[in-house]
């Protein structure tokens, strides 16, 4: 009994031991390891983005080489897209009261410049080859971006030897790499040209012309193209005049839509019109939790997505609220998370369709009146969407 008392003893003493090392341990060497943990974590993500990176440009180039113009090495092709991924915009000063004018203006000049580089270096180049070119080009910049700036942290750390900071970054990775993997997954989506999940809007607006159409055996229809990569349908429903605009499929266009509800305002303006409601239709972003392809009902502009997106925004707001009397605004939009926004459209989002068109009906009985116009724009990607 003596001797297992004893042993008992010497074993408390050596746990007692171990445990007041295992906390010297963690009080002097614990954030080290937790920013040699940070670390490698980041050091992880990097690698994975610099492979969807690598994965964009192979693909890319594999779009570009087949018309490209004789005499163009490979080489120079690798170092056309480099240069194109390390294009940029210097936001204007937030300082500045009238920005707005400035950010459209330079988006708008983004737009024409990243055109014409790629023209410059391919000028046989079609617009459909274009508009796929230039989105995977987008898309690749996007991945590229984000791994010069993880990179960037990465250094900083290592270099201050800044537990804080690396601990910092890695909280912020997850993030990151979910914006990453949804990128990652465009590029696929943009290299054939099947709908994705953010043409909702153009594809509600094709179903609900071709229904009108159906229902009331409409054989032609007053469609004219718009500036800024639109299209616009005139279709009666109920003694309303429904005022369609969506971009141009089966192209990877999102075009600018608020340039082009200008023009439609300005043109009813001349014929002493007026709009009585403006409808938007898009994707937006679905919380962990909700439902994919719930359709909800709301006010507002709903227009989802970069700075380009918010400048539209505030153009249609701000048209609509210098008309006299103001024009009310309303939004029908489908749940999605970014990666199910830019990948192949999925069934519960197809099946979203006939809801989103029940509502858009329903908003047009219910908040207008017979010979009153409507305004309903279908926001979204129009890859894989054909112009019908």
């Amino acid at each position: 009994m003596s001797e297992f008392t004893d042993f008992l003893s010497e074993f408390n003493d050596l746990l007692t031991t171990f445990f007041i090392i295992l906390l010297l341990l963690v009080f002097f060497y614990g954030q080290n390891y937790q920013g040699w943990y940070a670390g490698r974590l980041i050091k992880k993500s990097l690698k994975e983005l610099n492979k969807w990176k690598k994965y964009g440009v192979n693909l890319t180039f594999s779009f570009i080489e087949p018309i490209s113009s004789e005499g163009i090495t490979p080489r120079e092709i690798t170092e056309f897209i480099n240069k194109i991924l390390d294009f940029f915009v210097i936001p204007p000063s937030q300082l500045d009261p009238p920005i707005y004018e400035k950010l459209r203006y330079l988006m708008s000049y983004r737009e024409k410049r990243f055109s014409q580089l790629i023209r410059q270096f391919l000028p046989n180049i079609d617009k459909s080859s274009l508009a796929k070119i230039s989105a995977l080009l987008n898309t690749t910049t996007e991945i590229h971006n984000m791994h010069k700036k993880v990179r960037h942290k990465l250094i900083i750390g290592e270099k201050t030897r800044s537990h804080m900071f690396l601990l910092s970054t890695a909280s912020e990775i997850t993030q990151i790499m979910i914006k990453a993997r949804a990128y990652r997954t465009a590029l696929d989506s943009f290299k054939g040209k099947q709908p994705i999940g953010d043409s909702i809007g153009p594809m509600s607006v094709n179903e609900f012309i071709k229904e009108i159409q159906k229902n009331n055996k409409i054989l032609e229809l007053n469609t004219q193209k718009r500036s800024h990569g639109f299209y616009s349908s005139e279709i009666t429903y109920k003694n309303r005049k429904c005022i369609c605009l969506r971009p141009k499929g089966p192209d990877a266009i999102v075009g600018n839509i608020g340039e082009a509800v200008e023009n439609v305002i300005l043109e009813l303006h001349e014929k002493n019109q007026h709009p009585s409601i403006v409808i938007t239709i898009d994707a937006m972003t679905r919380l962990e939790g909700e439902k994919l392809g719930t359709v909800a009902q709301g006010l507002g502009i709903v227009i989802g997505g970069d700075s380009n997106n918010l400048i539209d925004k505030y153009q249609i707001e701000t048209l609509c609220m210098k008309e006299t009397p103001t024009i009310p605004f309303e939004a029908v939009v489908c749940r999605e998370s970014l990666e199910e926004a830019v990948s192949p459209m999925s069934e519960p989002i197809k099946l979203a369709i006939p809801k989103i068109i029940r509502i858009l009906k329903k908003i047009i009985r219910s908040q207008t009146k017979p010979n009153e116009i409507v305004l309903i724009l279908g926001i979204g990607n129009a890859i894989g969407v054909p112009f019908e």
